[in-house]
């Protein structure tokens, strides 16, 4: 806590001036903290800038009780993001989580008796059980977390597909022959049910949410605006002229750490440190567009990064032309169902503009 403070009392320098709109703790395990030192760690930001209209506070179902909710609420969270991924007792399992189906449903609840109006969920899906023998079973169990889901009334659901990363345990069960993903028709049918069983609106491909409850800070940095990122593997967006530079800090916290302690040069050096010229910033900017529901002004886009959109307009009619978006490059697009299911395909296609 002492070195975060530290490095944001060395970075904030690039912000000052600028107006705070999200606070985001995660990409970790942030709930195992002292709630003292949230509040710490809120207090020494927010005191260099404003108050955000939204801070958002990642967490385990198993770390959530009525005290520690309370306590959060106090620190001035206003979103809580639980880390549920599902309500099976055996997927969970064999994602190696420590909490159950039913210490996450009490988890929900114990946050809306806290007084939190934005709690959210993640969900992932794609895990093959063993004892499940066909596609339909697959899909029916998935609707059953969803439904649970729905039931809990929660702000934002983010549902995702599992992806086996390399040397990950059970990536190794995988090359050893055991069926860890459902087939790919399964997982296109469980995406396909989402929205009208949870009930919400799909902004984005992996985010539905009720009543326009959108996670602010995931829009702001879709939407390419500068943000910080503090802690070990963090990654950060700074503007610089016309340029944008992204940095990515050491993911190895003993060297993030020492840095801090032994007086030297801190941060330490960036895991990698790249900068963006207005093109792929822009390429960058259309692409997080793309992946959204809402409907995008490649020409509006263009102008907030003061470059030439020219180069990118036969991509965008190559896409339009395969039907993974919809309408006029002049005015509106839309990325059609076809666009969100194939959306490593549009990119690719959007990122292909300097060839």
């Amino acid at each position: 806590v002492d070195s975060l403070c530290a490095e944001f009392d060395l970075a904030k320098k690039d912000f000052l001036g600028k107006n705070l709109t999200t606070l985001y703790f995660g990409g970790g395990t942030p709930s195992m903290l002292n709630v003292r030192d949230v509040h710490r760690m809120i207090s020494h930001i927010v005191g260099e800038f404003n108050t955000p209209t939204e801070i958002t506070f990642e967490a385990n179902p198993e770390h959530i009780d009525a005290i520690r909710a309370t306590a959060l609420k106090s620190c001035g969270i206003t979103r809580i993001s639980l880390g549920i991924q599902s309500f099976n007792d055996k997927i969970l399992a064999m994602l190696g989580r420590h909490h159950t189906g039913s210490m996450a449903k009490n988890a929900v609840d114990t946050l809306h008796q806290s007084g939190f109006d934005e709690v959210c969920i993640d969900l992932i899906y794609g895990a093959h059980l063993p004892e499940i023998s066909n596609d339909s079973e697959e899909i029916h169990r998935w609707l059953d977390d969803l439904n649970t889901a729905r039931s809990l009334e929660p702000a934002h659901v983010s549902c995702y597909e599992l992806t086996l990363e390399p040397n990950t345990p059970l990536d190794t069960e995988q090359r050893r022959g055991r069926q860890i993903l459902c087939s790919e028709t399964a997982i296109l049918e469980m995406m396909h049910r989402i929205p009208e069983t949870l009930g919400f609106t799909q902004y984005e491909i992996s985010n539905y949410s009720r009543n326009n409850y959108y996670s602010r800070h995931n829009l702001s940095c879709w939407a390419g605006l500068p943000y910080l990122g503090l802690g070990p593997g963090a990654h950060s967006l700074i503007k610089s002229r016309q340029n944008f530079i992204r940095h990515a800090n050491t993911n190895n916290v003993r060297s993030w750490l020492k840095s801090y302690h032994s007086g030297h040069d801190f941060p330490p050096s960036y895991q990698f440190s790249e900068s963006l010229d207005a093109p792929t910033h822009l390429a960058e900017r259309l692409m997080c567009a793309a992946r959204t529901r809402f409907a995008w002004s490649p020409q509006a886009i263009a102008r907030t990064t003061h470059t030439s959109l020219d180069p990118f307009i036969p991509c965008l009619q190559k896409a339009i032309k395969r039907g993974l978006i919809s309408g006029n490059i002049d005015g509106k697009l839309c990325t059609t169902q076809l666009g969100i299911d194939l959306n490593n395909q549009l990119d690719e296609i959007l990122f292909d503009w300097n060839n």
